[in-house]
């Protein structure tokens, strides 16, 4: 494989089958716009990570995540500290991670977009040893999140989120949790704790305003123990991102933090689901090249 051809990574299940009629047209789409480009599609879960990792290792300079944040996730993990860089092509219908680096949302203005970017070197977060691109979270986040995919087939994912979130506020409780951020305790219970390394999750959602990604920490909001009315306001207030409020809702910068928790919960990256008792979140700073404006 040349290192001088871009590769292409397309997940052909995106934009509810919209990967897979795109994948035969994309290599003509952006050699049209300058853009040298294989193009190679996922057959399953972790196909895309091993793609990626095969390609940097096989001296690709550039390798393009088509499809959603969960597509980028993977990718991401396959090529983060990689003498290679991260482009998109944005297929889903959150795209959190594209919309924080400032991509254009028509995909006929991508290919010129990618071929004319420059290079970037962003932050990533790792949580219990995965990367994550734009937030990590635990309590109601991942409760929603391992229940959104029923709603979102029918009014897509960020109307599934929402629709998600207010059907978990109804079924979920605080819960207790040990927070330690870089060595500082706090000890409560938790509606929803939120490392971000970017400014949106869930589809639209703008939890972090003021994160960065390539300031070497993270930005963690915590959402104490919220009643039902009270969590349906911070809902909100959180797609305009005037959720904190400084008592029951507040956020605090860190480099590491670990999150005990009594019993396993599911937990939220970048919109995949897994279940932990413990998490141990940290930043790893530029350690990723990104393609933007």
């Amino acid at each position: 494989m040349s290192g001088a051809r871009a590769l292409a990574i397309v997940n052909p299940a995106a934009g509810n089958g919209r990967g897979r009629r795109l994948a035969a047209t994309l290599e003509a789409s952006f050699a049209v716009a300058g853009l040298a480009c294989d193009v190679v599609t996922t057959a399953g879960p972790g196909d895309a990570t091993a793609l990626a990792r095969r390609a940097v290792l096989d001296g690709r300079r550039l390798v393009i995540a088509a499809g959603g944040d969960g597509t980028a996730n993977e990718v991401a993990n396959g090529m983060a500290g990689a003498d290679a860089a991260l482009g998109l092509f944005p297929l889903g219908s959150g795209n959190d991670f594209a919309r924080a680096l400032g991509y254009p949302r028509r995909s006929a203005d991508l290919p010129a977009f990618l071929a004319a970017a420059r290079e970037r070197a962003i932050d990533v977060g790792e949580v219990n040893g995965r990367l994550f691109l734009n937030a990590t979270g635990v309590g109601i986040d991942g409760h929603v999140a391992a229940r959104v995919e029923a709603s979102a087939r029918v009014v897509g994912r960020t109307a599934g989120y929402f629709v998600g979130s207010l059907a978990s506020i109804v079924l979920y409780r605080p819960q207790p949790m040990r927070v330690t951020l870089d060595g500082a305790v706090v000890e409560g219970r938790y509606l929803i704790v939120v490392a971000s390394n970017g400014t949106h999750f869930g589809g639209g959602m703008h939890v972090a305003p003021n994160a960065l990604l390539d300031d070497g920490l993270l930005d963690v909001t915590l959402g104490g123990d919220l009643g039902r009315i009270a969590s349906v306001v911070a809902l909100v207030r959180l797609y305009r991102g005037t959720h904190v409020n400084g008592t029951t809702i507040t956020t605090r910068r860190a480099r590491e933090l670990r999150i005990e928790l009594e019993r396993a919960l599911p937990i939220e990256h970048d919109g995949e689901v897994g279940h932990a008792s413990e998490l141990t979140i940290r930043i790893r700073p530029r350690a990723l090249r990104v393609l933007v404006a």
